[in-house]
């Protein structure tokens, strides 16, 4: 089985509206409904001999995230600052984030734990390095033509609210949001955005 774990976003700021219109554009997974998150740690393989094993490893995220991000939901605050690129069957271009110091722990500890818990990682290399996939393209002159409007729709750093860590499993066609490891509460989220903006 092939999983993979994201944070969706909050669907209502202007920002992830502004994000979904590049996509419609640049996209080949928009067309699909695939959500829009950020890839926290990339895809990874790992078996199960029964559904009480994957509920129990499903549990194990789950409360090592809750221990983790507990009473930190600035943590969901998540200020995006660049673009990157990169090539190998499709091209694939990305927003860039700025990963706090306790997002970071985070993601090793998830690492650490998915590497105990015998996953087998695609992509070793960078692999607590997350990024926001707004493009896929087969064509290079068509990532060029995108690159060049992200430049421009994307020149200036941004802010979006997280709402949930899911784990993600790969499905015959596409990428299917398969549970939710930990929401975020929101209730302050707006507090947590004005004190970002005024530190940036």
């Amino acid at each position: 089985m092939e999983f993979f774990i994201g944070l969706i976003f909050d669907p209502g700021s202007i920002h992830h509206n502004k994000i979904e219109s590049f996509r419609k554009r640049f996209d080949s997974k928009y067309q699909k409904g695939e959500k829009l998150q950020l890839t926290l740690l990339p895809p990874f393989s790992i078996d199960f001999q029964n559904n009480e094993e994957l509920n129990s490893f499903t549990e194990g995220l789950s409360d090592l995230l809750d221990s983790h991000l507990y009473g930190l939901d600035q943590i969901s605050q998540i200020e995006f600052n660049g673009i990157t690129f990169s090539m190998g069957k499709k091209g694939v271009l990305a927003l860039t984030p700025k990963v706090s110091p306790e997002l970071f722990y985070c993601q090793e500890s998830l690492y650490s734990f998915l590497k105990e818990s015998g996953a087998r990682f695609k992509k070793s290399k960078n692999a607590t390095n997350p990024l926001l996939p707004i493009g896929r393209f087969d064509y290079i002159d068509l990532l060029e033509s995108a690159i060049e409007t992200a430049k421009i729709e994307f020149s200036s750093p941004f802010v979006m609210n997280g709402a949930s860590f899911v784990l993600f499993e790969k499905g015959p066609q596409q990428w299917i949001a398969k549970n939710n490891l930990y929401d975020f509460d929101s209730r302050d989220h707006f507090f947590f955005v004005d004190q970002l903006c005024q530190n940036t």
